[in-house]
């Protein structure tokens, strides 16, 4: 079975609760397993700067939510936001028009492993024990800055 790739990115105002965005995220996501989609990713990139202001917001919260599914979904979702007076912004992108459907739940599934091991991998271990900080007698000792002089520059200069 084939289907649509897309990709939709939100901003919610600052000033919105976690909770509500929790909510927009879920609707958005009945909305497309409603109409017999699949979401690949949501991803909450959090609180950011705006390039410009809008709606006097300097800041936003950002979601990307990638999924498959018909253009029915898109009209759905995107009236849906257009209604919701949280939103500051919303786009939706077609990413690929023929995509096989249970290929590319498999490949978003092993993309998602692999984020999830590397954030795993990069997160700092259990703090060793505190190290005895270096006395003045440990440290190797710094040079001090020297200065270059020049001598065909103008005197005064």
């Amino acid at each position: 079975m084939y289907s649509r790739e897309y990709e939709l990115v939100f901003i919610v105002r600052p000033d919105v609760t976690d909770e509500d965005i929790e909510t927009i995220k879920d609707r958005c996501s009945q909305i497309i397993s409603e109409r017999e989609g699949k979401v690949l990713k949501v991803d909450d990139w959090g609180k950011r700067r705006l390039a410009y202001e809008i709606r006097d917001y300097s800041k936003g919260h950002f979601v990307l939510i990638n999924y498959l599914g018909s253009t029915e979904i898109v009209n759905e979702l995107e009236r849906t936001l257009r209604i919701d007076d949280s939103l500051l912004r919303f786009l939706t992108v077609k990413l690929a028009d023929r995509v096989e459907v249970e290929a590319r739940v498999a490949e978003a599934a092993a993309e998602q492993e692999r984020a999830e091991a590397a954030a795993e991998a990069s997160a700092p271990a259990e703090t060793p024990a505190a190290k005895p900080a270096e006395t003045s007698a440990e440290k190797p000792a710094e040079k001090p800055a020297e200065t270059e002089t020049r001598s065909d520059a103008p005197a005064g200069a």
